[in-house]
């Protein structure tokens, strides 16, 4: 899902996550209390955002459907606030975001998005151009088009000149009531949706910014049945890897006769023994050594010991290469994407028996090294589990209302004030992190339904100095009233029990998940062509679709997994394959014919291998890397190692190249796994922002680097 702050952050090159920093919300959580712990111990849902410029507009965070929106005129007051006016205007998003897709089923999660307390129609409403409220747009329909008397316009051919149907932005109603979404375009990304308004924190002085807040009606995405893998992927345990998968392999061998050891020990319980021409690895258990008389090679007349090793057995199991120097250990914690199901589907990764053990391939992002691994012995953990997230609800007497009575929470926020008192920082951090990673199950703030149940527990005695009278009550009321909507916007979930997450923790962990939603990726690759400025190639819905659900896959598979690295990454895709319109070059390809950088050593090569899928993977040579990747062919088996540069040797056998884009899934890993595994550079480019280097890095030169610079471009703005 593509997620950004309220508050526009520009992206740092090298960094994936633009991270808010801390002081512009920890201010607040010093007048108002942090989430989710608010004054007098009442549930706060949400964060406090004081942005230090108030002319800092307030963006949605996401594409979204408007559920509601209030604006007043200008600010007032109550009597609760009786002599400082304050914003109750707000603006209410509804989100629906995919998490992935697994053979289980698709991951969904629908979430809303509140931004109360935005700045009065009357201080925004003469903001222009690029710094107006543009929130709420309606669809004008196909209209005939009319001069400035209302009579219509004719064409050349005397037909009436039509206006085609466009979306505009249409000014606010700012009559104090609450205003559904119903009739309204769609809200998207970075959309105004207003200012920082006056927030009722304080009754001399109200803080100047917005209270923003996240809720759901259900937190089953935090359980992750779905079993989808995104973000970071760490290993949960240490796992010994296989560099290359090798069988042990039977020989036969004569028990009389000495074995031929070479020199070579590996040093860890393996001997190199020759037998004929070929090389093999044994274990010093099924090796006894002897030692026995031979003549002296300077003295024949005598004789001098030598040590003679002999097989145990006539049948002895080795490998082909050093199996100590295959292997190796991934230590708990690192960085990997496990290439196995249920994220992925079968022929979509390999999975080889050998030995009796089913094994799976891990790929190391920060390495770009790919492994083998007992596939049993995997065990791991992404951000897609929301690891360190913690679900918090209340039972008992007290548990729907307003108020934190869980020892937990409330030792946890005794904590976090003692240390920020005594400014013991180390100690903070951590106690900010817990509460940041609670998610909580209480009743929404925003409605006046049972006021005098959920909140007058503080009239009683209890709440000390902070107890409030019944006339203080009553005006605490009619305050909660005031800037209640709950009951005015219908379809809204239960007001009684409702989950919040902390905000910014909440877009931090999700801007991780890189899955691309329908919406999304067209307007990576829209439909309508693009001028210069705006370049596209026009793809149709039914192409974006056929390829969306394997970008996803494929991109997380070979660890194109920032925005950044996603910009770079389709706009050489948009060139390569014309924006997902062609995935089989229309060249001819006889210019590549006899091309031995191509490997091309056969007549007819060149167009029998011209460039095929999301990146034109072009010639035998690349055409044969990959079909040993996906283990299609073996190298050494099926065709001789060094055949590209001596004509004598085996050449691999491609008997159907079409094979690359006979399905959506070869066609786009394919173009993953030579950008990544195989042009193992391009990925390095791609963090340094730098389209010439990228360019080079997949091309081997800079072809068609206006084009890519053009579009990579596009795709920052879209992304990032």
């Amino acid at each position: 899902m593509i997620i950004t702050y309220p508050i526009h952050i520009p992206y740092t090159k090298g960094s994936q996550q633009r991270v808010m920093p801390d002081s512009i919300f920890n201010n607040s959580e010093i007048l108002s209390g942090s989430y989710p712990v608010g004054k007098n111990r009442f549930w706060h849902g949400g964060v406090h955002i004081h942005p230090s410029d108030r002319s800092t507009p307030i963006r949605a965070i996401a594409d979204g459907e408007l559920v509601a929106y209030r604006y007043d005129e200008a600010d007032s007051t109550d009597a609760y606030f009786d002599k400082v006016p304050y914003s109750r205007s707000f603006v209410l998003l509804k989100h629906e975001a995919e998490l992935g897709q697994t053979t289980l089923g698709t991951a969904k999660l629908t979430f809303y998005s509140l931004y109360m307390h935005l700045r009065a129609w009357g201080e925004v409403k003469d903001q222009k151009g690029v710094q107006a409220v543009n929130f709420l747009r309606k669809t004008v329909a196909e209209h005939a088009q009319l001069d400035k008397n209302g009579r219509p316009v004719f064409g050349k051919h005397k037909r009436p000149a039509v206006v085609k149907a466009y979306v505009e932005s249409v000014a606010l109603t700012a009559d104090g009531t609450c205003h559904g979404g119903n009739g309204y375009g769609r809200v998207q990304r970075g959309d105004i949706l207003g200012y920082c308004g006056s927030i009722p924190d304080n009754v001399t002085t109200p803080s100047r910014g917005i209270h923003f807040e996240i809720f759901f009606d259900d937190v089953a995405f935090v359980d992750n049945a779905m079993k989808t893998v995104w973000g970071r992927c760490i290993l949960t345990s240490e796992l010994e890897v296989l560099e290359e998968l090798q069988a042990k392999e039977a020989i036969t061998v004569d028990l009389t006769k000495p074995l031929a050891l070479a020199h070579e020990d590996s040093g860890s319980g393996f001997r190199k023994i020759t037998i004929g021409k070929q090389s093999y690895w044994v274990s010093d258990d099924q090796i006894t050594g002897v030692d026995v008389d031979v003549p002296d090679p300077k003295n024949k007349k005598q004789t001098v010991k030598q040590t003679q090793h002999h097989a145990n057995t006539s049948e002895l199991r080795c490998y082909r290469k050093n199996p100590v120097k295959n292997r190796k250990t991934l230590g708990k914690g690192i960085s990997i994407v496990p290439w196995t199901d249920p994220w992925m589907r079968a022929g979509e990764f390999r999975e080889e028996i050998v030995d009796g053990k089913s094994w799976v391939q891990v790929y190391v992002p920060g390495t770009n090294d790919l492994y083998w691994a007992d596939k049993s012995a995997l065990h791991y953990t992404s951000d897609a589990d929301w690891r360190s997230f913690c679900k918090v609800e209340e039972h008992g007497l007290f548990s729907s209302d307003g108020f934190i009575d869980d020892d937990g929470i409330r030792k946890l926020f005794d904590a976090y004030e003692k240390n920020r008192t005594d400014k013991n920082l180390s100690a903070l951090s951590g106690d900010q992190d817990k509460l940041r990673h609670l998610i909580t199950r209480h009743p929404t703030e925003w409605s006046k339904q049972d006021i005098a149940k959920r909140f007058g527990r503080v009239t009683q005695e209890d709440f000390g100095a902070s107890k409030l009278t019944p006339e203080q009550f009553t005006k605490l009321t009619a305050h909660i009233e005031r800037l209640s909507f709950w009951e005015q916007v219908p379809g809204l979930p239960s007001a009684t029990m409702l989950w919040h997450a902390h905000p910014v923790k909440f877009i931090e962990h999700l801007a991780k998940c890189m899955w691309l939603s329908k919406d999304e990726l067209e307007q990576i690759y829209p439909e309508k062509v693009g001028s210069d400025e705006e370049i596209s190639h026009g793809t149709p819905s039914e192409v974006r679709e056929k390829y969306r659900l394997d970008i996803n896959k494929c991109c997380y598979r070979y660890g194109i997994n920032s925005r950044l690295r996603q910009a770079h990454f389709f706009g050489q895709g948009a060139v390569e394959s014309f924006s997902l319109n062609q995935m089989l070059e229309n060249d001819s390809g006889t210019k590549y014919e006899n091309s031995k950088v191509l490997g091309n050593c056969q007549p007819g090569d060149g167009p029998r291998f011209k460039g095929r899928g999301f990146k034109q993977l072009t010639g035998r040579f690349n055409y044969a890397g990959y079909w040993c990747f996906r283990g299609w062919l073996k190298k050494g088996k099926d065709f001789d190692v060094g055949w590209e540069h001596d004509s004598t040797k085996r050449y691999p056998p491609i008997e159907k190249p079409e094979r690359l884009i006979e399905n959506s899934f070869n066609s786009i890993d394919a173009g993953c796994w030579y950008a990544t595994v195989f042009r193992n550079g391009t990925v390095a480019a791609m963090d340094l922002d730098d389209v010439t280097k990228v360019t080079t890095a997949i091309n081997g030169g800079e072809n068609g680097l206006k084009a890519r610079t053009k579009f990579t471009n596009r795709m920052r703005k879209v992304l990032l």
